[in-house]
């Protein structure tokens, strides 16, 4: 019998925010000048908060496991 492989695609949601009309222009116009997506610098933002926050919880144990005798 024939196996089938499906790929799963990670959910994806829509959300909605509210920036400073000026903050989201110049947020713009910085992305157009270096050829950037925003809304995939967004994603990246929020990423790299959530890696920092993983990296930052992980050095913070292996520290307070250093201290313990």
């Amino acid at each position: 019998m024939a196996r089938t492989v499906t790929s799963k695609h990670a959910e994806k949601i829509q959300f909605n925010i509210r920036v400073d009309e000026q903050v989201l222009t110049r947020f713009r116009e910085y992305c157009r000048r270096n050829g950037l997506d925003p809304q995939g610098q967004i994603v990246l933002f929020m990423q790299r908060v959530l890696d920092t926050e993983f990296d930052f919880q992980e050095r913070l144990w292996s520290a307070l496991k250093a201290e313990t005798p």
